[in-house]
């Protein structure tokens, strides 16, 4: 490993105080400077001075361009400003998040399966944010996910981002998709579900997903298993074999075989907190990240724009995708009592109705309170009996709409978040078949047993493990339609064995004890 590069001398900004600096990286040097107006600590990332200008300097700005589209997401790190020091650098003011990275976090200890869930439908929003404006971040990894004074994570580092159908060089190896090592392919959000795999993957097992401890893990040689290994299941106890067949679907390694969206990752991931009890952590995304705002009717209101946050924790886990929505009404508490990362004083959600007007200040509306009230008075009761009918069969249409099948709702007043079909959800999908017909010898001190699979399909494997009646031994996996293990103590030995299809879905176990 070559050594740490120092950083350059830090450039004299105007209404900043240099504190110290903070990292390095390929292109640019980052330093915490105290804002004089208004008083903060900021992070400041600066180009350095003896790269390329026209390449440095447009993948820089493209950066600072990216981020201000999206920083306004709880998730995403904020931008301030961005500007020229007097000796020519570019550079990037933005929010300064003091505790330790993701990175940091998990190499002191893993994370628990609470804190992951979590974590990662928070980051399955705002990617999913930033995919929704037609942005790829093509470099999610732990590094790259900061936390914020109130504990909360921020994605950050858009410097090789792209739009959708764009290619830039650039990676982290480790939790890249096997496509980003083809040449001429353009990044996709699938490369990114990927990462987010991979980002929650290493944040649970403490190293990323095929680095193999004790072995060779060379960048060369981790290609080549992101490229044609299976990826191994986490061992962990307390890890469902629903949160492994999801990571197995996210890192899938045909995309076609992964979840099509981030939305879709957290959806799964969402159930996944029901079925283990949890609190179903909201899915915050912006209606429309790419959209103007509106013409001011008032020349000094303040339009917020609205946040749609997703959560149906009274939802059964057999039901229809839990990201589903009527835009623009407020959804229910999801009964998560972590705050949200404190971007303003309040997020508000307008229903379509105050769409246009959502800038009126709450003075105006006291205003018009009494004029209303004289109309309500005055109005002939037979259009308040007709206004009531109109209501049930409104809502009657709307509950009915809700009970149809994603692909056929109707939605107004926003973008719509819809699932694609493909691939099928691990924790809904069809039924995989459970291996059958074992048969089972001796050699010494070992038994290998083998089995049946009644359906083949390209891509199967399977995992395995020694099982007492009052404890399981380690769970491995193989291609193979057969395993071999050391003979138990005491007479029986036995087994129980699930089969895993390429697209993450799993059998129930099939058990098998030698006579």
């Amino acid at each position: 490993m070559s050594p740490r590069r120092p950083s350059s001398p830090a450039p004299l900004i105007p209404g900043f105080t240099l504190v110290k600096p903070l990292g390095t990286g390929g292109f640019s040097d980052v330093y915490l400077y105290e804002q004089h107006r208004p008083q903060r600590k900021v992070a400041i990332k600066v180009l350095l001075a003896d790269v390329s200008k026209d390449d440095a300097r447009k993948l820089f700005e493209t950066e600072a361009n990216l981020m201000a589209q999206l920083s306004s997401h709880p998730y995403i790190v904020t931008i301030y400003q961005a500007e020229t020091t007097e000796d020519g650098r570019s550079y990037l003011a933005m929010e300064y998040c003091s505790r330790p990275s993701l990175d940091a976090r998990y190499r002191r200890g893993v994370l628990s399966v609470d804190e992951a869930l979590t974590l990662a439908i928070q980051l399955c929003s705002a990617v999913h944010t930033a995919h929704l404006a037609g942005i790829v971040h093509r470099d999610i990894k732990p590094a790259n996910v900061l936390t914020t004074d109130y504990n909360r994570p921020a994605l950050t580092d858009f410097g090789i981002s792209g739009t959708v159908g764009s290619h830039a060089a650039g990676m982290s190896v480790p939790w890249s998709a096997p496509e980003a090592f083809e040449e001429g392919l353009p990044p996709g959000v699938r490369m990114d579900v990927y990462s987010l795999g991979a980002t929650i993957y290493t944040v649970l097992a403490g190293h990323s997903p095929f680095v193999h401890p004790g072995q060779d893990n060379s960048q060369a040689v981790l290609i080549e298993r992101i490229c044609n290994t299976q990826l191994r299941a986490l061992a962990r106890a307390d890890i469902p074999d629903s949160l492994n067949q999801a990571l197995a679907v996210a890192m899938a390694k045909d995309p076609e075989s992964r979840f099509g969206t981030a939305a879709e990752l957290a959806r799964t991931l969402q159930r996944i907190q029901m079925e283990l009890g949890f609190s179903v952590t909201e899915f915050e995304v912006m209606e429309d990240p790419a959209a103007e705002a509106a013409p001011e009717e008032e020349g000094e209101a303040t339009r917020v724009r609205s946040v749609t946050s997703i959560s149906d924790a009274q939802r059964p886990l057999s039901a229809g995708p839990m990201i589903s929505f009527v835009p623009g009404q407020r959804p229910k508490d999801s009964g998560n009592s972590r705050p949200a990362k404190p971007k303003v004083a309040e997020r508000f959600v307008a229903a379509p109705s105050d769409a246009a007007d959502s800038s009126q200040s709450p003075a105006g509306d006291q205003a018009d309170a009494p004029a209303a009230e004289n109309e309500a008075r005055s109005f002939p009761k037979i259009f308040i009996v007709v206004g009531i009918i109109l209501v049930l069969l409104i809502g009657g249409a709307v509950a009915v709409n809700r009970l149809l099948p994603q692909d056929e709702r109707t939605t107004e007043g926003g973008l719509p978040i819809t699932a694609s079909g493909d691939p099928k959800d691990p924790l809904l999908g069809g039924t995989v078949p459970m291996v059958e017909n074992f048969k089972y010898s001796t050699v010494g001190e070992t038994v290998t047993f083998r089995w049946e699979n009644p359906e083949p399909n390209q891509g199967d494997f399977y995992r395995w493990a020694p099982i007492t009646a009052t404890d399981k031994g380690e769970v491995q996996q193989t291609k193979s339609t057969s395993a071999t293990t050391a003979i138990a103590e005491g007479g029986q030995t036995c087994i129980e064995v699930k089969l895993v299809r390429d697209d993450g879905r799993i059998s129930d176990a099939s058990k098998f004890c030698t006579g």
